[in-house]
């Protein structure tokens, strides 16, 4: 008998009213901890995507790199680079530099003075 009262006190205990608050409130906590743990799992896995491309194109520089110091390895690669950055031509060749014609901008409107001050003196002569 004694046991039996023993339960429900401790049945009546657990579901009062202050007692399910706190459980709702530390269940409150759980689930925001849970969510936080989620939105650092997302943003985590859009950095490793990120890194993932960022490694991908410097694999590909890295390619482009090679190929480069290959070319410039050979004798026509270093002469077709020097002429590119310096402009350098050999013996008899000439260049050629074509400059485009300047054009003046066109406007239908007058210089001058600005809308307002042309108010204000129409205005105040």
């Amino acid at each position: 008998m004694k046991e039996l009262q023993r339960k429900q006190r401790l049945r009546r205990i657990l579901y009062s009213m202050p007692s399910l608050i706190i459980l709702l409130i530390l269940t409150g906590f759980l689930v925001k901890g849970a969510f936080v743990m989620l939105e650092k799992k997302w943003e985590s896995e859009v950095r490793a995507k990120d890194l993932q491309d960022k490694a991908l194109a410097l694999a590909l520089r890295e390619v482009e790199i090679k190929n480069e110091i290959e070319s410039l390895k050979t004798k026509e690669g270093v002469e077709a680079e020097i002429r590119e950055r310096f402009g350098v031509t050999r013996g008899e060749e000439r260049v050629a530099v074509i400059v485009d014609e300047k054009r003046e901008a066109t406007s239908t409107e007058e210089e001058g003075e600005p809308w307002y001050k042309k108010l204000w003196t129409a205005i105040i002569p």
